[in-house]
């Protein structure tokens, strides 16, 4: 005997939603002022939204996976690039059913839920590197979707508002380079190691934006691997045993690498700027190093990079 059946199917009776509403779009504010240089990752603005969701006759497990659509900051799979050189977009979710934070793309598996709950999104406008002034015209999205054995599949996108203005602060050097014209230096006045002399001071003049925390490094040209308070002498220098120090105020200042990077190895703090002409005194001298004293002539040649936080 020969029977036959009409296959089995069974019934998909779960159902995950989200409010009918869906996800309004996030809004960062319509206009941010930020120093170029501020460090890499400060959020400069975080927007959540309350998704809430919904579950009814879940008996399975659920699989939720929550991806972006935009590209990713190189060497940074989890920042997200705008069109403003400088300005990223990081994505969070709620962790699980009902947990803290956890950030975007993720993929989870979870147990059934049961009921109503909340359920909220987040992006944060975050800083990638120097910024550059502009109008944020693209920008990710993130999309939430739910699937299993026992639901629908649902999805929604969390979407962003784009148009917020990003004003770069910054200063402008109106003494691009500046001249020591030391006087002639006395060797009575370097017998030991580490005596001074011949303190000559020329201001380092800007013109800044109120608020720009401004950061100064200075690089030693002949030798730009020198971290040390003393400048090395430049070719055509025929004394020896002296050296030359620039002070920021009354302390030697420690040269370090040419970048403007936050927190670059030997940069300093030169203050806040209270909007329009700022300056920065600085101070060369001679300063006694080890070695015989010869006499002759002494020159040296230092870069300054400014950095503007």
């Amino acid at each position: 005997m020969l029977t036959l059946m009409a296959p089995i199917t069974r019934a998909v009776a779960g159902t995950i939603t989200f409010p009918t509403n869906g996800m309004p779009n996030l809004v960062f504010p319509a206009s941010t002022a930020v120093s170029r240089d501020v460090p890499v990752g400060t959020v400069l603005s975080s927007q959540a939204n309350n998704a809430g969701i919904s579950a009814s006759s879940v008996t399975c497990n659920v699989q939720k996976d929550v991806t972006v659509n935009g590209t990713p900051l190189p060497g940074d799979p989890l920042t997200f690039q705008t069109n403003v050189p400088g300005i990223g977009v990081r994505f969070y979710i709620t962790n699980g059913w009902n947990g803290s934070w956890i950030q975007v793309p993720v993929s989870q598996t979870l147990s059934s839920p049961s009921g109503a709950s909340a359920h909220y999104t987040r992006a944060d406008l975050v800083v990638t590197g120097p910024v550059s002034t502009g109008s944020i015209t693209t920008l990710p999205s993130m999309m939430v979707k739910f699937s299993g054995s026992c639901i629908t599949t649902v999805t929604a996108t969390q979407s962003l508002t784009p148009g917020t203005a990003i004003t770069s602060n910054t200063c402008s050097v109106t003494t691009p380079a500046l001249a020591f014209n030391l006087p002639k230096g006395l060797s009575n006045k370097l017998v030991t190691t580490g005596s001074t002399t011949g303190d000559t001071t020329v201001p380092l003049g800007l013109n800044c934006a109120a608020g720009v925390k401004v950061a100064v490094t200075i690089t030693d040209a002949t030798n730009p691997q020198n971290l040390t308070t003393t400048l090395s002498l430049a070719p055509g220098s025929s004394a020896s045993g002296v050296g030359l120090q620039i002070l920021n105020g009354s302390t030697p200042v420690a040269f370090g690498p040419d970048s403007a990077v936050a927190g670059n190895t030997n940069q300093w703090s030169a203050g806040t700027a209270a909007g329009g002409t700022m300056q920065i005194p600085l101070t060369a001298r001679y300063v006694r190093t080890s070695g015989t004293l010869v006499p002759g002539s002494v020159a040296g040649r230092a870069t300054f990079t400014m950095s503007y936080q």
